[in-house]
Formats: structure tokens, sequence, C-alpha cells
């Protein structure tokens, strides 16, 4: 962690523009793994070779990005909460806008490099762009260079701040991460697998690259939204999360009942929406649910969980797709997983109480009933009077 700082200053909103830049490249380049396997498919003509070769994709690519996620994102977004303290939960939700524009322009960006310099210039020059999300952590705190850190000192603190045995010991804190899961397993399949389902329907690589961006533009304009309404209740928040997850889980399902482009592109909006609410909104949630204190741990490990369910999410749909020999029963099963982590969120976020609250309804309406102990009257004849208190 940088040395103590001045709070909500200029130089905390260059960290939040640097986390922003973070989640362009991976978001954008997450994006794109559809598409990237649309290519290899065509590229290698010899069906076990194209087999091997989009099973490498999916799980390199898996570890990779999960690895890649936690190391360049889930530091950033740390950061944020040793410069802000009364505009933290905009800084947070400021800070992953750019996965929005990620997905607006990634797909664009792939298509035209690689009808320009074919799929091998394409990796290269990606992978060209995506070092230089190692410049990025030279803005967060530059006196962090003159210092010389024990890295064994270093791993046991993140150790620590992961793995905190209060929170693991917690119900609620295993329940989130649960719902996470899930949502992150189901969350990466469109841009995987709509690129194909597209491409068996004779739909072109433009129109689908034209569908992604859509949901990038919709996602980037939830964002911008939650930016607004950062500042409402932790009880609307709450809200607002448990919605984003129906949201989702509804937009898989016009991936395998429809191929028309415009349904097609109602899905895509659905789905880049709710993802821009959830994404953007979850810090300030996790700090509503167990406080600004614990940001370090479930942040962290709530990342973590993102990246498992990334490294699980490809490789468990692309097996059960070559089970059942088609695409569709993939986004039903997205859509089961994103609903029972709906259900998992709403269990472990609510309660009578909140949700009085949040719909500004009498707390009576929510309160328990008071049942007195039971009072006998005769006890030869065994009869018994109960009396209940009114309310």
């Amino acid at each position: 962690m940088p040395p103590k700082v001045s709070k909500d200053t200029t130089h905390g909103w260059l960290v939040v523009a640097t986390c922003s830049a973070a989640f362009f490249l991976f978001i954008g380049n997450a994006s794109c793994l559809g598409l990237v396997e649309v290519e290899l498919s065509s590229l290698f003509k010899d069906s076990g070779s194209s087999l091997s070769a989009i099973n490498a994709l999916y799980n390199g690519l898996g570890w990779g990005l999960g690895i890649g996620f936690s190391l360049m994102v889930v530091s950033s977004n740390i950061l944020l909460s040793e410069y802000f303290d009364k505009k933290r939960p905009l800084a947070l939700i400021i800070s992953v806008i750019g996965g929005g524009m990620g997905i607006v322009v990634f797909p664009h960006i792939f298509t035209t490099l690689n009808q320009t310099y074919g799929i091998h210039g394409t990796f290269l020059i990606l992978s060209a762009l995506n070092s230089h999300g190692i410049m990025f952590s030279i803005l967060y705190d530059v006196s962090l260079a003159n210092s010389k850190p024990n890295a064994m000192a270093i791993l046991r603190q993140v150790y620590r701040t992961v793995f905190d045995p209060e929170l693991l010991r917690s119900a609620r804190y295993t329940g989130v991460c649960a719902a996470y899961l899930l949502l992150y397993v189901a969350y990466g399949i469109p841009f995987l697998f709509l690129p194909v389902k597209n491409a068996k329907t004779g739909l072109s690589k433009e129109v689908t690259s034209l569908l992604i961006s859509v949901s990038g533009i919709s996602n980037l304009a939830s964002r911008f939204i939650m930016a607004g309404l950062a500042s409402t209740s932790g009880q609307r928040r709450r809200l607002f999360l448990s919605v984003s997850f129906a949201m989702n889980a509804v937009s898989f399902l016009f991936f395998p009942l429809f191929s028309d482009i415009l349904f097609l592109s109602v899905g895509a909006v659905l789905f880049g929406f709710s993802a821009g609410i959830f994404v953007s909104i979850t810090p300030p949630v996790l700090i509503d649910l167990f406080g600004v204190d614990k940001l370090s741990s479930t942040l962290g490990t709530n990342y973590l969980v993102i990246g498992t369910g990334y490294l699980l999410g490809g490789p468990l749909m692309r097996h059960l797709s070559l089970a059942m020999s088609a695409i569709d029963p993939v986004f039903y099963t997205s859509a089961g997983c994103t609903v029972m982590g709906m259900v998992l969120i709403m269990t472990v976020s609510c309660n009578g109480r909140n949700l009085a609250r949040i719909l500004k309804m009498p707390k009576r309406h929510f309160a328990p009933v008071s049942i007195p102990p039971v009072l006998p009257v005769n006890t030869d004849g065994g009869i018994f009077t109960i009396s209940y208190q009114k309310y």
C-alpha cells in the first residue's frame, strides 16, 4: 500500500483513470475470444487440429485472463481505498468504466487487424498493446520505487488479506462469493459462443462485432448511470445488484431462442446493461455489507472468485457444447447459473427491514409476529388459553 496520502485529491483521480485503462485492456480482450475461436476454426482445416487449438485457447487464455485480471485490476482497485474517503463509491464506479469502452472498441480493432495482418499479426499487435498495462502501475505511487519490500512478506500479507479467517467464517460472505462464482462462470459465454453460433447461422463477422459493440455501448451507459447514482443508499445499491443479476439471466435466453438480428441486439443490450451495473456497483456493495475496513479482503477475494469463474466457465461450457453437440444448451445453462447467483445474492444482502426501507413501506408489514408464552387457565380439564399480542 502507498504511504499516507491526502484523500480525494487530483492524484487519486489519476489512479482512477489508470484503473479504468486497465479494465479497458482486460475486458476488451475478453470480448474478442469468440471471434478468435471462429478464426482458429477456419485457420485449421483439419478438425483435430482445430479442436486442439480451441481447447488451448479456452484453457490457456482462461488461466491467462484469470491471473492477469488479478494482477492488473485487483491491486488498482484496492489502492482506491487509500486515495478516497467521501468520494470512494464514485471513484470505484468510474474506475471500471473503461471496461465498457473496451467492449465497444476491441471487436472492431480485432476485425480490422485480422483483415489487414491475419490472425498471427493480430495476436502480435494485441500482445504489444496489452503490455502497456505494465506502465499504468507507474502512476499509482512513484514513492514505492524507492523502497525494497520483502517478497515473502508481501506474499504473506496478500494471503492474510485475501483469506481473512473472520470473513471465511461468515455465511453471508460465503454466499456472496458463491453468487459471484456462478455469475462469472456464465459472464464470458456470450463473448465466447455468440460468434460461433452466428457463424453457423450465416451471420457475418461484421454483424457479430456489431452485436458485441452494442452490448459494450449499453454496458458503458449503465456504468455512467451507476456513477450518477453512487451516492444512493446502500439498500438501493443492493437492489440494483439483484436486478442486474435477473436482467443478465434473461439476456442469455435471447441468444438460443432467436436468430433475427433485432432480437439478438435486444439480448446484447440487456446483457451489456446488466453487466455494467453489477461490475460497477460491486465494490460499494461490498463496503455496505462488510465495512470499508474489510474492503481489501472482500475485494481481493471477490476478484479471485471472478478469475476462477473465468477459468472454469469457458472449458466447462465448451465440454457441454461438445457433449450435447449443440451450442444452445450453453446459454440455457448460463442463465440457470445466473439465476442461482441472483437467489444467493438476494438472500445474503436483503432482509425484511432492508426491503421495507427500499420500497418505502411501513416496517409493520415486515415485522415478526410476537407470541407470548402459553398461559394455562384450567389444568384439570386440559384447557389452555393462548393470548396473542395485537400488532
